[in-house]
């Protein structure tokens, strides 16, 4: 399957999976940012931040539980390890994780 825009590319990274809407929003709205277009990359970048916000456990199964917060800059640095060459702002990043937090 040939992918040939970002909204294909997120319907197919996302299909099978019960993403919270936050999670996604901030999911999307990073490899949005930072050009970030591998297939398996939103749903990679959904369980990072669910475990490091006590939103999941890192495997595609997520919870309700309140956000923790602390780990936000942790949260940011293990993305910015992984996507070094696209990331290059951890503060537009921790932006954009908490802007998805707070805005479900």
């Amino acid at each position: 399957m040939l992918i040939v825009n970002k909204q294909e590319l997120f319907t197919e990274a996302f299909k099978g999976y019960n993403v919270p809407s936050n999670i996604r929003n901030i999911s999307e709205g990073i490899c949005n940012e930072f050009n970030i277009k591998g297939i398996c990359d939103p749903m990679y970048i959904s369980n990072v931040v669910a475990v490091e916000l006590n939103l999941g456990d890192g495997c595609g199964n997520f919870n309700n539980n309140k956000p923790n917060f602390d780990n936000v800059s942790k949260l940011a640095e293990r993305l910015k390890f992984c996507y070094g060459y696209n990331i290059n702002n951890l503060e537009k990043l921790k932006s954009i994780i908490l802007g998805g937090i707070h805005n479900e």
